[in-house]
């Protein structure tokens, strides 16, 4: 006689108690849906208005589709609503029912999802409020809510979530009742304290900067005062990435193991364009685990190897004009001695709109910079550097109407680059500056009245001004002004595309400004060209009598 194995009939017994538990789950799903369906007969229809006095009514429509949607709409009604034992159980209306603790979210919440009720019993609404003012049903609508999305919400789901915290806060009765007297003018529920509030309010929910940044739940509501930093979001460790953190679905991945040498690139690119989703030509931009594919958040995702390239080039450059300077100063012996029989001349070449434009240009553009860099690498106060970069910002573009205006009334002809002979004046005057300003040689050209400026200044300067500076500006307005940004740029998410652009064009004219302090040194004297800025007269060494 064959014998059979414990092993065998231990395997029998679980298949058979799993086959038992599907059929159950089935039964009780099957089940729970007649059960609820002769209760919605009534709660689905808009008439429930007509037999509850006031406006409770309203809590006790529920259409079918919300229902449906819901998180709870697999649940028998019994199992939270039960009738007082000896009436007439739900045939009577209104009902008379009785709460009891083996109904309450916590009976069921509190097994599977203690996290949550863990959380709740650490925050503010259950350590301040009097107990039995506040529960699970002050926020959640047990009846219509849906699954929480901790980490991508909606626009729509934003609102929703949103509108449970300002039914409350913006009630005077309710919000007295529960705060134990506040007032609601108390709160400041505009957020004045934000840069841009309205993008922030309309972009977070109320929990993502008022839950307790160690609240994976977001449901350990903090006190006000203890509400998330800027820094906290707005960072490469960002707190609000950390909790959108999720496993992006496969069309979402589209591309991104394309000229990898695994495929036929062109196939594959058709095929999952068939297939809809984000086009496989278009970049995915990973930061901290989570696809972004069409926002920048200051301080939060940025590029790195865009960091490192700006910082090894900014280095380079320092370096370079360093050893420029150094070699000057070994040479400056023999330059004085050359000098030593001139007399210093004067001629007048900056007028005064000129000077209060240069200067006010240039304290926009430091402003600009150091609070551009406070931003991106999110130092100090982000709420300050915003502020700053902002103004500043909208100061820069009266600023540059005004040099505009100052060219077309007489200073824009010494920004009309000469074509003629242009090759040949661009290699004399990078000879010079390579080579002859050590040895004390004539310079290639003189400022004047006509020609302020020579030909490598003259291409730097109708570059910065007539290219990077409006394009400094265009990009700046977009992101301060998102809405208008295109969805779309060459193909790009557009905000990438805006928010990139801004970032390099940023640090072109960090570069620009250091050549530029640092060439203002290479007059006769270390000081001549700054002093020349300030009463507008140049300053230079030359044969014949002082003048």
């Amino acid at each position: 006689m064959k014998t059979v194995s414990i092993g065998k009939w231990l395997g029998y017994i679980f298949r058979a108690a799993g086959i038992l538990g599907l059929l159950t789950f089935a039964l009780y799903t099957q089940a729970a849906g007649d059960i609820n369906a002769q209760c919605q007969r009534c709660h689905s229809d808009s008439d429930i208005h007509a037999v509850t006095p006031d406006k409770s009514g309203a809590k006790l429509l529920i259409t079918d589709e919300s229902y449906q949607d819901s998180v709870h709409a697999k649940v028998p009604c019994v199992a939270c609503h039960q009738s007082v034992n000896g009436n007439a159980g739900f045939e009577a209306l209104p009902h008379v029912q009785t709460t009891v603790a083996s109904n309450s979210c916590e009976s069921c919440h509190g097994l599977i999802q203690h996290k949550i009720t863990d959380a709740y019993k650490k925050s503010v609404h259950a350590t301040k409020i009097d107990q039995g003012k506040f529960t699970c049903e002050s926020c959640h609508d047990a009846h219509t809510m849906q699954a929480g999305i901790i980490t991508q919400p909606t626009a729509q789901q934003i609102t929703a979530s949103n509108a449970m915290c300002t039914d409350c806060h913006t009630r005077p009765t309710v919000y007295k009742t529960l705060s134990g007297g506040k007032k609601v003018t108390e709160q400041d529920l505009t957020h004045q304290s934000l840069p841009n509030p309205p993008l922030h309010l309309s972009s977070l929910r109320c929990i993502d900067c008022h839950a307790s940044s160690q609240d994976t739940t977001l449901h350990n509501i903090a006190p006000a005062k203890e509400s998330l930093t800027c820094k906290q979001c707005h960072s490469e460790e960002s707190l609000l990435i950390q909790r959108q953190n999720f496993t992006p679905v496969e069309q979402n991945l589209a591309g991104s193991l394309l000229n990898q040498g695994l495929f036929d690139d062109k196939a594959l690119q058709d095929k999952l364009n068939a297939l809809g989703g984000i086009p496989a030509e278009k970049q995915i931009q990973w930061v901290k685990g989570t696809l972004f594919t069409n926002s920048y958040m200051i301080g939060a995702n940025g590029d790195i190897r865009w960091d490192k390239t700006i910082i090894t080039l900014t280095g380079g450059l320092f370096l370079l004009l360093f050893g420029h300077g150094l070699i000057r100063l070994v040479t400056a012996s023999k330059r004085r001695s050359l000098t030593a029989a001139m007399s210093w001349h004067k001629t007048y070449l900056y007028t005064l709109p000129v000077r209060v434009w240069h200067w006010l240009n240039a304290l926009c553009f430091i402003l600009l910079l150091v609070s551009g860099v406070g931003m991106h690498f999110a130092q100090g106060e982000l709420a300050t550097w915003v502020d700053l970069h902002n103004f500043v910002g909208i100061a820069l573009c009266i600023i540059w109407l005004m040099f505009i205006l100052i060219n077309l009334l007489g200073n824009g002809h010494h920004y009309i680059i000469r074509i003629s002979g242009l090759l040949g004046r661009i290699y004399r005057q990078t000879r010079y500056y390579l080579y002859g300003i050590f040895t004390g040689a004539e310079h290639p050209e003189h400022p004047t009245a006509n020609n302020k400026f020579n030909p490598l200044q003259q291409l730097g300067y109708v570059a910065v001004m007539y290219l990077v500076v409006p394009l400094l500006i265009v990009t700046g307005l977009l992101m301060l002004y998102s809405d208008y940004t295109p969805a779309t740029l060459f193909g790009l998410p557009g905000k990438l595309v805006v928010a990139y652009t801004h970032y390099g064009l940023a640090a072109i004219s960090l570069l620009f400004l250091l050549v530029h302090l640092y060439l203002c040194t290479t007059g006769d004297s270390l000081s001549a060209l700054f002093k020349g800025m300030v009463d507008g007269y140049h300053r230079y060494k030359s044969k014949g009598d002082k003048h």
